[in-house]
């Protein structure tokens, strides 16, 4: 027994050291930012995220490293991935405007019904972590509701019990829904930024492929197949086509 404390003391010393490291790191970055070192608070950041600290604001601070260095599509690429771990960050996208106005390629989106472009606008209003928290916060409502129908004397009581309850059942399941869904965007990373200056999409996962048409780096694809050293891209016009792997880098 005591071994096992001991050993848990060990573990929670070096989590705290960890984490301590980990903040005087992220205001070194800062600091170095702030007096116009981007090229070095870059550097830093990118150490946090190799030691596995991956958060929204850090790759929001990185996009702002690179923007100010002028690496757009490096900007981009971390942009878009704040935005994918908190879709609900104003200022990241609105950086992430700034810096596509670099981009060559001007993609015309194809419609989409209002039910589908509103249902993706809910979805993506929270992160993932958000969604998981409001819909704990509703299943407590929706046990308290169910505490009061059930041992309630008051008739007017137990209706209102049993009208919340009903409405905070169905709110948690959306909730924890939508956070599955945002959970899985994450996991998945179905969309990448093309990172190579022009990149000729071939109509086979061959370079003696058919040449289909060019894109340009900043450009962010949808991945929907993967073959070898090769991926299968959408655009948001619908064009597809083949590109080598080390053209893009995932989001």
């Amino acid at each position: 027994m005591k071994k096992i404390v001991f050993l848990l003391s060990v573990a929670w010393l070096s989590l705290q050291a960890f984490a301590q490291d980990m903040g005087l790191m992220t205001q070194q970055a800062e600091q170095l930012y702030a007096s116009g070192n981007y090229a070095d608070a870059a550097e830093i950041y990118l150490r946090i995220l190799r030691e596995g600290q991956e958060s929204a604001n850090l790759y929001y601070n990185l996009g702002n490293c690179y923007y100010k260095l002028g690496e757009n599509t490096r900007a981009i690429l971390n942009y878009e991935r704040s935005l994918l771990l908190d879709p609900s960050d104003d200022m990241a996208r609105y950086n992430l405007n700034l810096a596509q106005q670099a981009v060559v390629d001007k993609i015309e989106v194809l419609p989409e019904l209002f039910l589908v472009r509103w249902y993706r606008e809910v979805e993506t209003a929270l992160s993932a972590d958000q969604w998981a928290y409001l819909s704990v916060v509703l299943f407590v409502v929706f046990l308290v509701m169910v505490a009061l129908f059930f041992y309630s004397r008051s008739v007017g009581v137990k209706k209102t019990g049993f009208v919340i309850g009903i409405v905070a059942f169905l709110l948690t399941a959306a909730t924890f829904f939508f956070a599955f869904r945002q959970e899985m965007r994450i996991s998945d990373r179905e969309y990448a930024i093309i990172m190579t200056p022009s990149v000729t999409v071939k109509g086979a996962p061959d370079n003696s492929g058919t040449s289909l048409f060019l894109i340009h780096e900043g450009l962010k694809v949808q991945i929907i197949e993967e073959l070898g050293n090769w991926y299968n891209i959408r655009l948001a016009d619908g064009n597809e086509g083949w590109v080598a792997k080390t053209d893009v880098e995932k989001i």
